[in-house]
């Protein structure tokens, strides 16, 4: 599974919203996170979509959760940021200009991506932002490795 970059930011603001528990502006989380404003406007949009982010505008506007940290999963951020191993275009994506696949009738390959996609999405809709600000894994117990800042990734 790829995660996208805009999918890895909607974790990260997520975290990042949760973290400071009060609204923050386009460029505060720009400046906190790294990541250029107009990423962050965009991810954000994405988030306020899908009804995880709230925005309140005026003078003392800003953003924030929508939900508790509990409450939101990493499978719900990647679903707001179009992430996904297999969705229905999938096969339309792998044989462009054909219309249709040639295998589409016998294809042994869709329902391995329908089932790795079930489990994904199981396993991180098992996983909150509150988890992982806390560096644990919910359903598991188990303790998430965290970046040691040698190129390592969270």
């Amino acid at each position: 599974m790829r995660i996208t970059r805009s999918g890895e930011y909607g974790i990260r603001l997520a975290m990042r919203l949760a973290i400071d528990g009060e609204q923050l502006t386009i460029h505060e989380l720009s400046t906190l996170e790294g990541i250029s404003e107009a990423t962050v406007a965009k991810v954000i949009s994405r988030l306020r979509r899908s009804g995880t982010v709230l925005a309140e505008r005026g003078r003392h506007g800003g953003y924030s959760l929508a939900l508790a940290p509990e409450d939101i999963t990493v499978a719900r951020i990647l679903d707001a940021m179009d992430d996904h191993v297999y969705d229905s275009t999938f096969c339309d994506r792998m044989s462009p200009g054909l219309g249709a696949c040639a295998h589409l009738s016998t294809c042994t390959l869709r329902p391995v991506w329908r089932e790795l996609e079930e489990l994904t999405g199981s396993f991180l809709g098992g996983i909150t932002v509150a988890d992982l600000i806390a560096g644990h894994h919910h359903g598991s117990g188990r303790q998430l490795p965290l970046a040691t800042g040698r190129g390592d990734t969270a």
